[in-house]
C-alpha cells in the first residue's frame, strides 16, 4: 500500500510538473512533438502504478528522467537557462566558470538518460521477461545505445524533412556538427556510471552479508 502511495504522490507531481511547464512555452509548435514521450512514459507509470510491477526505485528514476526532460521541452532544450537558475543559488555563472560557448542542457539530460534508464529497463527484462539479473543489465545497456541512435536517427529525419528552422529549434545542435555523436557518447558514459554503481552496491551487500 506504501508503494501504492509512493507512485501515486510521483505521477501527481509529474503530472503537476507537466502543466505548469507546459504554460507559454518557448516553442509553441513543437511542444507537442515534444511530449510525445512524456505521454508514453506516463502511460507506463501508470501502468506500473496499477500493476505494481516495478520498485520504487524504477519508477523514481522514471520519475526524475521524465521531469528533466520537461523541463527542458519547454525551452527545447537549448535555450534552458540552467546557468541564471545556477547563478540565483550559487551566486556565480556555471558556464564562465567552464568557459561553455554553448548551452549543455541537452548533453546533461543525454548523460541523465543513460544513468537513469538501466534500473527500470533492467527490471523489466529480469522481472517481466525473466532474464537473469545480470543479463538485464547488459541488456539495458544496449537498450541505451539503441534507443539513443533511434532518437538521433529521428531527429536528422527531422532536419531533412522539416523546415531548417524548425528542425534547428527541436535539434538543438547549435551548429555543432557532432552534435548527435556527442549526445550517444554522453548516454552511453551515464549508462555505464549506473552499472559501475550498481555492480558495487551489490558487491558491498554481500560482502556485508558475508
Amino acid at each position: 500500500m506504501n508503494e501504492r502511495k509512493t507512485k501515486l504522490a510521483l505521477l501527481l507531481f509529474l503530472l503537476i510538473l507537466l502543466c505548469l511547464f507546459c504554460i507559454n512555452p518557448v516553442y509553441p509548435n513543437e511542444i507537442l512533438l515534444q511530449h510525445i514521450p512524456t505521454i508514453l512514459v506516463l502511460a507506463f507509470l501508470v501502468y506500473a502504478t496499477i500493476k505494481k510491477n516495478i520498485s520504487d526505485k524504477a519508477f523514481l528514476c522514471l520519475t526524475l528522467m521524465l521531469s528533466i526532460h520537461i523541463v527542458g521541452a519547454r525551452w527545447n532544450y537549448s535555450d534552458t537557462p540552467y546557468d541564471k537558475w545556477f547563478q540565483s543559488i550559487m551566486g556565480f555563472s556555471i558556464n564562465d566558470y567552464f568557459d561553455f560557448e554553448r548551452n549543455h542542457y541537452d548533453r546533461f539530460v543525454h548523460f541523465m538518460y543513460g544513468l537513469l534508464m538501466i534500473i527500470p529497463v533492467s527490471e523489466v527484462y529480469n522481472k517481466w521477461i525473466h532474464l537473469p539479473e545480470r543479463l538485464s543489465n547488459h541488456v539495458a545497456f544496449l537498450f541505451v545505445l539503441a534507443t539513443s541512435m533511434i532518437y538521433e536517427l529521428i531527429e536528422w529525419m527531422l532536419a531533412v524533412f522539416m523546415s531548417p528552422d524548425f528542425a534547428d529549434a527541436y535539434n538543438g545542435q547549435q551548429g555543432d556538427m557532432w552534435d548527435g555523436q556527442k549526445d550517444m557518447a554522453l548516454a552511453m558514459l551515464g549508462a555505464v556510471v549506473m552499472i559501475v554503481i550498481v555492480r558495487l552496491t551489490k558487491h558491498r551487500v554481500l560482502l556485508n552479508d558475508g
